[in-house]
C-alpha cells in the first residue's frame, strides 16, 4: 500500500532527480555532494514507501521504469515549487530581492547579457545577480544540474537536448576574420585555397559550425587547416590576428569594435559564412519564479527596464 504523497521527503526526491538527470547513481552522488551509500539508501525507502522500483540499473547506467518515469514531472514541480519558497524566504528574511545565476557564451557576455544585467540592476538595485563564462557544452549540463538559471550563448550544438527549452534572440553570423593589414584583406574573389595559404588560431568546440567549416575545404578537393593553434580565450586570438597574421573563425558580434574601428576585416570568401542563433536556454518545463522570469524580457530590451 502507497503511504500518502505527504509523507515523501524532498531530500529524496532531489536523489531520484538527480539521478534521472545525470543517468547514474555515481555522477548523481558527485553533484550532490553526497556519498553513493547515502544516495542509494535514500532511493531505495522512496522505493519503499512507493511500494515499486524507480530504476533499471544496466550497463549503461540507470534508466527510470515507468513508476520512475511518472514520478518524474511532480517530483520536479514539488522541487521547482519549494526551491521558490526557499527563495522568497530568503529574501524576506535577509531584505534582498533574490539571486539569477547566468551562464554566457563569449558572444553574448559584452552585448547581450552585460545591458541586461544593467537594465535589471537599476530596476531592481538589491538583486544578486552571478555571471558564468564558458562554452555551450560547458554550460547546458550546468543549467541542468540547476547550477544555473538560464544560458545565453550562439547556438552551435548538432541538436538540442529535449530537457531544455530554447528562446531565440537574435541571429548572429560567423565570418572568416583577419587585420586590416593583413595580405588578404580587401581582395575580391577569395577562394578555400587562398585561405590555406596563411596561421589559423581557432576556438574551442564550435560544434556544428567548424565540422561544416571543415566540410568546405573538403568540398573543395583541399585539406582542412592544420589546428595548431586553439583557444578558448578572445584576447589570445585577438593578439594572434593583430600581431601574427592569422586568420580565424569568429562570430560578428563578438568583434564588432574591432570590426567598426577597421582593425579587423571580413573576408569574403564563397560559401565561408554561417548564420547561427543567439539563444537564451532554460530547463523545460519548469515553472519560471522570479527572479530567473525577469531575465528573458531584460535580454530581449534592456531599454523597457531603465526607467521602472
Amino acid at each position: 500500500m502507497i503511504a500518502y504523497p505527504a509523507a515523501m521527503d524532498i531530500r529524496q526526491l532531489r536523489y531520484f532527480l538527480a539521478v534521472v538527470e545525470h543517468g547514474s547513481f555515481t555522477r548523481a552522488a558527485a553533484m550532490t555532494g553526497r556519498t553513493q551509500q547515502a544516495l542509494s539508501k535514500g532511493i531505495a525507502a522512496l522505493e519503499q514507501q512507493l511500494g515499486a522500483r524507480l530504476f533499471e540499473r544496466g550497463s549503461r547506467g540507470a534508466r527510470p521504469t515507468a513508476v520512475g518515469r511518472l514520478l518524474l514531472d511532480h517530483a520536479r514541480t514539488a522541487d521547482a515549487t519549494l526551491r521558490t519558497f526557499e527563495q522568497r524566504l530568503h529574501e524576506l528574511q535577509t531584505g534582498t530581492e533574490g539571486e539569477i545565476r547566468i551562464g554566457t557564451g563569449p558572444t553574448a557576455a559584452g552585448s547581450v547579457v552585460a545591458p541586461a544585467v544593467l537594465a535589471l540592476r537599476a530596476a531592481w538595485p538589491r538583486l544578486g545577480v552571478r555571471v558564468t563564462g564558458g562554452v555551450l557544452p560547458e554550460l547546458l549540463p550546468a543549467l541542468l544540474a540547476r547550477e544555473l538559471d538560464v544560458v545565453v550563448a550562439l547556438d552551435t550544438m548538432l541538436e538540442t537536448d529535449p530537457r531544455l527549452h530554447r528562446d531565440l534572440l537574435v541571429n548572429d553570423e560567423y565570418r572568416i576574420m583577419a587585420s586590416s593589414s593583413h595580405p588578404l584583406a580587401g581582395r575580391a574573389e577569395l577562394t578555400a585555397a587562398n585561405l590555406l595559404e596563411h596561421p589559423w588560431v581557432m576556438g574551442r568546440r564550435l560544434g556544428e559550425v567548424e565540422a561544416q567549416f571543415r566540410q568546405r575545404f573538403v568540398d573543395a578537393g583541399l585539406s582542412p587547416p592544420v589546428q595548431s593553434l586553439e583557444s578558448s580565450s578572445l584576447d589570445f586570438v585577438r593578439t594572434l590576428v593583430r600581431d601574427g597574421g592569422y586568420l580565424t573563425l569568429l562570430p560578428s558580434r563578438l568583434v564588432h569594435v574591432e570590426l567598426g574601428s577597421r582593425q579587423w576585416t571580413q573576408l569574403d570568401v564563397a560559401g565561408f559564412s554561417w548564420e547561427r542563433p543567439l539563444v537564451v536556454y532554460t530547463r523545460l518545463g519548469e515553472p519560471q519564479s522570479d527572479p530567473p522570469a525577469r531575465v528573458l524580457p531584460a535580454l530581449r530590451n534592456p531599454c523597457l527596464f531603465i526607467h521602472i
